[in-house]
């Protein structure tokens, strides 16, 4: 399907099309995949995938999409398709004047047994667990006050990043099986929607922990509570952060409320207030943010400058350790590259910039760099054209610059910072691998020790074994030679007991014979 934006388009300028699409597939389990398309239009289409349910998450391990200059192909691979990839997919190409579509299926034959320990686990039987520990709380609503474990802390940071940064989290937190955790955290996440909707009827602008130029970081959120009395806890890696609802001097973190926008503030920052902070409504977690402090500081600051009307203006610093970029506030305004600002890092990340083009007197204002919890700030003072030839007209753009300095100085002073830089980097990994060999040496220990354990223990079982068995078999001889000594008894005095009964037999015919001759005799 075509779509085209302008009813008539201009000499040389087409909607796109596809001169080749993608075709269905019905492949095995495990197997490669890949879908291929080929466009046309001008200006060139710009192309993108999408898939009927949910979203592609594109990763090395799950799905790439890449295009061939020479072949002109726009391709997306399954190194190794999955059940779950099973899906009808769309192949988007669109420039200014149109858009293309065309959709192709995608069949997978799963195999039987070849699935993991993992996923042959009853649905959402390890979702439970996790979550189960991730609600853990007390009556009041509030959660039990204890380090969280690092697989408790992944999971609460996955349900609330951006997907851009799953990747960064797995490698950092070791997750490997990335395919896995998508699937975990997809239930994890309906759950917790069900959970949240509880109390809140809708929450948005999720903002990250984000530091300002005024040594104060903020976590922001929108929320529509259902109950506006509920209430809001704040902990930090599991443990309960006390906080005023009023700015307080005497309290580090405050709670400002403006309509349904939510803003916590962390003042004064330092190093330690690094961590996973956690904001729960009515004991149910709706937002986490991880607030890493990063060992920076600045070498050199940015000075004030002094610029004339249209001449550019240039803040330039120096960290003492490497960083790919800075946050620049102009006028309480984050900065970006754009055609008024430009921002620039030297190839050692230590050298940062920042030029103020073509500056007017509505420039002048206190600009800053931030650079983990470390901030400097200096002032930009545009002096407006006094010509009186100009009043009236625009001032001719010029082509000096103000501010700036040395350069090779500032180089000169980047490499001593990344010298001493390299230094401490190499004390601290001297320091960590013999950290780590201690360790290695302390657990090969215990592993010799539980072992001789082991087997000492698996000995006196075997000679307890051994001598029950001694003992259960003398038990059973002596009740054999008890058993046989009373039967010898009982046969003696059996045939002791015959020998009486036939001399008693003799004695009494005996004795029967005497008695009747004595009779015979007194008849006579």
């Amino acid at each position: 399907m075509i779509t085209q934006f302008l009813e008539e388009l201009p000499e040389d300028m087409t909607t796109p099309d596809f001169t080749r699409k993608p075709i269905a597939l019905t492949i095995q389990e495990g197997k490669y995949a890949v879908f291929k398309a080929i466009v046309v239009g001008t200006p060139t289409p710009i192309v993108t995938w999408g898939k009927a349910k949910g979203e592609i998450h594109f990763h090395p391990d799950l799905c790439l999409q890449k295009y061939d200059e020479a072949s002109h192909e726009h391709t997306i691979e399954f190194p190794k398709v999955a059940p779950e990839d099973a899906d009808t997919y769309k192949c988007f190409a669109s420039n200014e004047y149109g858009k293309a579509v065309c959709t192709v299926v995608l069949n997978v034959i799963q195999v039987g047994f070849s699935k993991s320990k993992e996923l042959q686990k009853k649905p959402g039987e390890d979702t439970k667990d996790l979550r189960k520990k991730l609600k853990t709380r007390k009556a009041d609503g509030t959660r039990e006050e204890k380090p969280m474990e690092p697989e408790e802390k992944v999971w609460e940071i996955l349900l609330s990043a951006d997907k851009k940064d799953y990747e960064r989290i797995c490698s950092e937190y070791g997750i490997k099986d990335f395919r896995y955790m998508l699937k975990k955290l997809t239930e994890m996440k309906k759950e917790r929607e069900e959970e949240i909707a509880e109390f809140v009827t809708h929450i948005s602008t999720l903002k990250h922990i984000e530091v300002n130029d005024n040594d104060c970081a903020t976590i922001e959120l929108d929320m529509d509570l259902k109950d506006p009395t509920s209430k809001l806890f704040l902990y930090k890696d599991g443990v309960m952060v006390p906080f005023t609802i009023e700015d307080s001097e005497s309290m580090k973190h405050n709670l400002k409320q403006v309509g349904k926008k939510y803003v916590f503030t962390i003042k004064n920052l330092g190093s330690e207030d690094a961590g996973l902070y956690s904001v729960d409504v009515g004991g149910i977690n709706v937002f986490s943010t991880d607030f890493k402090v990063p060992e920076v500081d600045f070498a050199v600051k940015i000075q004030e400058v002094k610029a004339d009307e249209r001449e550019d203006a240039l803040f330039q610093c120096v960290l003492t350790a490497p960083m790919n970029e800075l946050k620049w506030v102009g006028k309480t305004t984050p900065l970006s590259n754009s055609e008024k600002f430009q921002i620039t890092v030297s190839e050692d990340k230590l050298i940062h910039k920042l030029m103020v083009r073509d500056c007017l007197p509505l420039d002048t204002g206190i600009y800053a760099a931030v650079a983990g919890i470390k901030s400097c700030n200096a002032w930009l003072v545009v002096e407006a054209d006094k010509d009186p030839a100009n009043k009236g007209k625009k001032a001719i753009r010029k082509t000096t610059m103000a501010g700036g300095g040395n350069d090779e100085e500032l180089m000169q002073i980047a490499k001593d910072q990344q010298e001493k830089y390299q230094k401490e980097m190499g004390e601290k990994m001297e320091i960590a691998k013999k950290a780590q060999a201690e360790r290695e040496v302390a657990e090969a220990a215990a592993k010799v020790e539980a072992e001789a354990a082991k087997k000492k223990a698996a000995a006196e079982a075997k000679a307890a074994a051994k001598t029950a068995a001694k003992a259960k078999k003398d038990a059973a001889a002596r009740k054999r030679m008890e058993a046989g000594g009373a039967d010898s008894s009982g046969g003696t005095g059996g045939a002791g007991g015959a020998g009486g009964a036939g001399a008693d037999g003799t004695d009494g015919g005996a004795g029967g014979g005497a008695d009747g001759i004595a009779a015979g005799a007194k008849r006579g």
